[in-house]
């Protein structure tokens, strides 16, 4: 890995971290007005991945799914070095699989 990928992957890291703090504060907003406050600084942050990186992990964006790609990425990029489970490659592949809408089950509130 190059000095440029190391800092980069290093920045997604921390990036990661601050997505995954506000996913917990979504989780324990006190009011829905702040939960959709929290969403949308979630979104602006989400949005300073590269866009091979936003496009790799669009079915499964939130902090676990984007860890996951990255230790996916290592995986591929460097195996002996970074292996990962059969059932972390499992996952990762699921969670590349597009949801079936006409068999989803949803909620819309009236």
């Amino acid at each position: 890995m190059s000095n440029f990928d190391a800092e980069l992957q290093s920045q997604i890291v921390r990036t990661i971290d601050i997505l995954e703090g506000l996913e917990n504060l979504i989780d324990t907003a006190s009011t829905p007005e702040i939960a959709e406050i929290l969403q949308d600084a979630w979104l602006k942050v989400s949005d300073t991945f590269p866009e091979d990186f936003k496009e790799a992990t669009r079915w499964d964006a939130g902090a676990g799914g984007l860890r996951l790609y990255l230790r996916v990425k290592a995986f591929f990029e460097n195996p002996i070095d970074n292996p990962i489970t059969q059932a972390e490659l499992e996952a990762y592949y699921h969670s590349q699989t597009p949801i079936d809408e006409d068999s989803a089950d949803f909620f819309f509130r009236d």
